[in-house]
C-alpha cells in the first residue's frame, strides 16, 4: 500500500489518502472479510477500494465524516462481492445471470423526490431496500456520481449501473406505493 501512496504527487492528496487509510481501513477490512472469509482477499479488496478512491480523491473535501465512511464501505463491499462472485465462477459454481436491460421513460427520478416530505419517506424506504439497490441509489442521488463514475467505483459496466438503477427505482417505487401514507410519484 505504501507504494500506492508514493504514486500520488500532490502532497495534500497523499496526506488525505493516508489519513483515510488510517481511519477507515479497519472498517473496510471487516466488511471485506465478512463477505470473502479470506484474510488475503479481504486485504486485496481494501487495496482495490483505495485505488478506486484515489481516482476520485479531488471530489472528496471532508474525509472525516460519516458520509465518506459510508462511501468507502459501499466501495469495498461491492469490490468484495465482485471478487466473491468471480471466485465462484472460477470454481464452476452456478451463478444466475439476471442482468436484463430496461429503459425508464418516465421523468427523471431525482426530480420526483424534491419534495421534502417525499424525500423523508424515500430515505426511510431506501434503508429497507436490498443493499445493492440502496448503494446505487445513494451513489447516484445522494453523492451525485455519474453512471460512469459509479461503474468505475463499483467495478461494473455502465449498462449494469443503468440496470441496477432501474431496478432500484422500481423497488423503491413499489415500497413507496405500499407505504400506508398516500404518496404520489
Amino acid at each position: 500500500m505504501l507504494i500506492l501512496f508514493d504514486t500520488i504527487t500532490d502532497e495534500g492528496q497523499r496526506k488525505k489518502i493516508e489519513d483515510m487509510y488510517v481511519k477507515y481501513s479497519r472498517d473496510m477490512f471487516k466488511v471485506a472479510y465478512n463477505i470473502l472469509n479470506d484474510y488475503q482477499l479481504a486485504q486485496d479488496a481494501v487495496q482495490s477500494a483505495f485505488i478506486n478512491i484515489i481516482n476520485y480523491i479531488e471530489k472528496i473535501s471532508d474525509y472525516d465524516c460519516n458520509k465518506i465512511r459510508a462511501l468507502v464501505v459501499i466501495i469495498v463491499r461491492n469490490i468484495s462481492i465482485n471478487m466473491y462472485n468471480k471466485i465462484k465462477r472460477q470454481k464452476n459454481l452456478f451463478i444466475e445471470d439476471a442482468d436484463e436491460f430496461f429503459h425508464d421513460d418516465s421523468e427523471p427520478f431525482d426530480e420526483k423526490i424534491i419534495n421534502s416530505d417525499i424525500f423523508r419517506r424515500v430515505s426511510e424506504k431506501v434503508k429497507e431496500l436490498k443493499t445493492e439497490y440502496a448503494d446505487i441509489i445513494s451513489l447516484k442521488y445522494y453523492y451525485g456520481y455519474s453512471n460512469k463514475d459509479i461503474a468505475n467505483l463499483l467495478n461494473i459496466t455502465e449498462d449494469n449501473v443503468r440496470v441496477r438503477l432501474y431496478r432500484a427505482r422500481q423497488s423503491l417505487k413499489n415500497a413507496l406505493y405500499e407505504y400506508k401514507g398516500d404518496v404520489e410519484i
